[in-house]
């Protein structure tokens, strides 16, 4: 076999596509076509409906409770 054989673009197989590339296209659909199934019900889902909380009432301050005064009795020394 001469060098030129095995160099030669236009031989008999240049015309046809070789396995390698053949895998290749299908790992590459394959890869396109998980990603497609994966983003599809993400993007099909509706998006969420956030309610917004309601403003805290406003703080009535410092209360002497009954809780709170047993506490200070039992804080003093």
């Amino acid at each position: 076999m001469s060098e030129k054989i095995h160099r030669d673009p236009s031989g008999p197989q240049a015309a046809t596509t070789s396995p390698d590339s053949n895998r290749r296209r299908f790992l590459m659909f394959g890869a396109g076509a998980a990603a497609a199934a994966t983003a599809t019900p993400l993007l099909a889902a509706p998006a969420a409906i956030v309610d917004v909380p309601a403003a805290a009432s406003e703080s009535q301050g410092y209360q002497d409770t009954e809780h709170v005064r047993r506490y200070y009795q039992t804080t003093r020394l």
